[in-house]
C-alpha cells in the first residue's frame, strides 16, 4: 500500500512539473513569437504630390517601402496610403499619376473628390460638387465634370465636380 501511495505522490509530482514546463515553454514561445513581430520599422510615407514619376519610386525605394505605379501622366496625383502614414517597411504603396496642365481642366475623373478639391484649389480654380447616389461608394470619387477635363479655363473659373457617394445631397 504504501508503494501505491509512493508511485501517486510521485505520478503527481511528474504531472505538476510537466503542466510547469508546458506553461513555461509556452511563455518563452508567445515572448519570442511577440519580439519578432515587433522588430519590424515603421516609416512615414512622403508627400509626393506633383512629383515626377522617377522621384516618386525612388523616394519610396529609399524608405524602404515597394512603389506600385498607376495611370499615365507626368505627375503624381496622390498615394494609397496617402502621405504622412505610417506603415512597416516593405509595404506596397500605390502611386496615381496623371497629367496636369496649368490653365486647362485637368483630368480629375476616377479620383477621390478630397484629392480633385486640393487640385482645384492649387490651381485657384472654384468648384461647386453634385453627389450622385451610388450605395456601393465607399470612397466618394469624381464620376464626371463641367468643362470637360484638358478645356481651357481662366483663373476663378467654376468646375461642376459630378461626384459618386453613398450619401444623398444634403
Amino acid at each position: 500500500m504504501k508503494n501505491v501511495f509512493r508511485y501517486i505522490k510521485k505520478g503527481i509530482k511528474n504531472l505538476i512539473l510537466f503542466i510547469l514546463g508546458l506553461i513555461t515553454g509556452g511563455t518563452i514561445f508567445f515572448l519570442l513569437i511577440f519580439a519578432f513581430v515587433n522588430t519590424n520599422t515603421y516609416v512615414s510615407i512622403p508627400s509626393l504630390k506633383g512629383e515626377d514619376r522617377e522621384t516618386a519610386i525612388n523616394a519610396l525605394k529609399e524608405k524602404g517601402l515597394i512603389p506600385i505605379v498607376k495611370g499615365v501622366g507626368d505627375s503624381v496625383l496622390y498615394t494609397d496610403p496617402p502621405a504622412n502614414t505610417k506603415v512597416k517597411k516593405g509595404r506596397h504603396v500605390f502611386i496615381q499619376l496623371g497629367r496636369i496642365e496649368k490653365l486647362k481642366v485637368p483630368d480629375l475623373i476616377g479620383i477621390p473628390v478630397e484629392v480633385a478639391e486640393e487640385f482645384l484649389t492649387e490651381y485657384k480654380l472654384k468648384y461647386k460638387i453634385i453627389k450622385i447616389y451610388y450605395p456601393d461608394e465607399k470612397i466618394e470619387t469624381v464620376i464626371d465634370m463641367t468643362p470637360k477635363p484638358n478645356t481651357p479655363v481662366m483663373e476663378g473659373d467654376t468646375i461642376i465636380l459630378k461626384v459618386a457617394s453613398s450619401e444623398v445631397n444634403k
